[in-house]
């Protein structure tokens, strides 16, 4: 596709996104205007001493229509670019709702619940909304597992939002299928780079080593010949600091840094352009909410819920990638050096990520679609190589 169709689609996708926030906020505005309400007003008579009369005035001084508050759990730390994001989000839902809807922002240490468990823990009602990542219950549904990002050719947020209007429907499907209500996507991440303890040449010098990765790309190692541990986040630091792991993969350049895992850790392999490792850029975070919370809540409330969404996910991803952009040169003062895989390898990287893709497909009529879509959508935005070679694969993966 012309570098100019890929702007101009640019162009209205933020267009789009300024308009919806601009209506989210003119109903917020006048959501917030208080119906007429009819007030009695008893006086008395001038001259009649003790007489009074009553009279019945219909006046737009109210009672203030009901306020909600919701509690939102996400498993980002202060220090996580993304964090920010979830804030933005809050932000904008109060604002445009003229403080009829407030969010109050949980992570998942503060309410002792697991990245695993926040799911459950918003269909039971523990809370009333999730920050959920569909990629740390792979193993419970095959969309769940496509839905948490894996290789691919996307590279930055606008890709992103194409790509996701392609699925999404079958994202929410699934969510549905499991109890919850599937809202929109909340926060985006950039490629994520794999991080080394030595320097390796090529890809094949991976065979062996012992790496930390989760869902598609867990799978994406496991091919190259790695040992796939793993381990969460907060174990990570040490681990390959005492080289308990020899390599990893977990947030994007700039969460790493603000980690300091460029003091235990030298080697970064950077995902070239259009051939992203394990993960490619995309959504790291989808909000879902409690059924009977979402069912009770005023459609204007949930309209400005989706606009929002939109407006922090664009704003949000802006930041976040201009920040990993920025990291790269804080990597390189602190010494790290970064690798550049050899032609050979942008090849083998397309052939793995296919093949693990046309696995998937395999697993149930609802993958084989949302893999066959990723066909066409990165075939619309001009990654040929990958979109005919998944389609290649997708011939013998039908279920």
């Amino acid at each position: 596709m012309a570098s100019g169709q890929l702007t101009l689609k640019y162009a209205l996708v933020i267009m789009a996104i300024v308009i919806i926030v601009i209506v989210a906020a003119v109903v917020g505005m006048y959501a917030t205007q208080r119906a007429p309400q009819t007030v009695t007003v008893t006086y008395t008579v001038p001259g009649t001493g003790a007489k009074t009369v009553t009279q019945y005035v219909t006046t737009t001084v109210s009672a203030p229509q009901k306020v909600y508050t919701l509690k939102l759990l996400h498993y980002y730390l202060p220090t996580d670019p993304g964090y920010k994001t979830v804030q933005t989000f809050a932000s904008i839902v109060e604002k445009a709702s003229g403080g009829r809807l407030k969010i109050e922002l949980y992570t998942t240490d503060e309410l002792g619940i697991s990245i695993t468990e926040m799911l459950d823990a918003t269909i039971r009602g523990v809370v009333d909304l999730s920050g959920f990542y569909p990629g740390y219950l792979a193993a419970q549904d095959p969309i769940f597992a496509l839905a948490g990002g894996g290789p691919g050719p996307i590279s930055d947020i606008f890709e992103i939002v194409w790509q996701i209007k392609y699925v999404e429907d079958l994202i929410n499907n699934t969510i549905a299928k499991w109890g919850a209500v599937y809202v929109g996507p909340l926060s985006a991440c950039p490629a994520e780079p794999l991080l080394l303890r030595k320097e390796i040449t090529s890809l094949d010098d991976l065979k062996g080593m012992i790496l930390r990765s989760t869902g598609l790309g867990a799978e994406f190692y496991s091919k190259l010949g790695a040992q796939v541990a793993m381990l969460p986040g907060g174990e990570l630091y040490t681990a390959i600091q005492l080289g308990t792991i020899d390599a990893l993969e977990y947030l994007d350049l700039e969460g790493l840094y603000r980690m300091g895992f460029q003091d235990v850790a030298k080697y970064l392999i950077l995902p070239p352009k259009g051939y992203n490792l394990h993960a490619s850029a995309g959504i790291d975070m989808f909000l879902i909410a409690n059924p009977k919370v979402w069912r009770e809540l005023p459609e204007d409330l949930k309209e400005i819920i989706r606009s929002s969404l939109y407006a922090a996910l664009i704003e949000g991803g802006i930041n976040v990638f201009k920040l990993n952009s920025e990291a790269k040169e804080k990597w390189i003062t602190a010494g790290a050096k970064i690798i550049e895989l050899p032609q050979k390898d942008l090849a083998k990287i397309v052939k793995v990520a296919v093949e693990i893709y046309a696995e998937y497909a395999k697993k149930s009529p609802e993958a084989y679609e949302y893999v066959t879509r990723l066909v066409k959508a990165w075939r619309d935005m001009g990654y040929e190589d990958w979109a005919s070679a998944l389609e290649e694969a997708l011939k013998k993966s039908k279920p």
